[in-house]
């Protein structure tokens, strides 16, 4: 079910039109997509390991 909510903006006077699905309220805690989770978290190991030392 969606809700929609219309709203006048006081510093623009323009009309704003909110939408919110309820269904994607559903969603919370899940993992929408594991493959990119794990491609984001072995990119970050990689960037938090230190930096090797300057050669002189």
């Amino acid at each position: 079910m969606k809700k929609v909510i219309k709203y006048r903006s006081s510093l623009s006077k323009q009309e704003i039109t909110f939408t919110i699905d309820e269904t994607l309220n559903q969603l919370k805690g899940k993992v929408l997509a594991p493959k990119k989770l794990a491609e984001a978290n072995q990119f970050l190991r990689t960037i938090k390991s230190p930096l090797p030392k300057a050669s002189k």
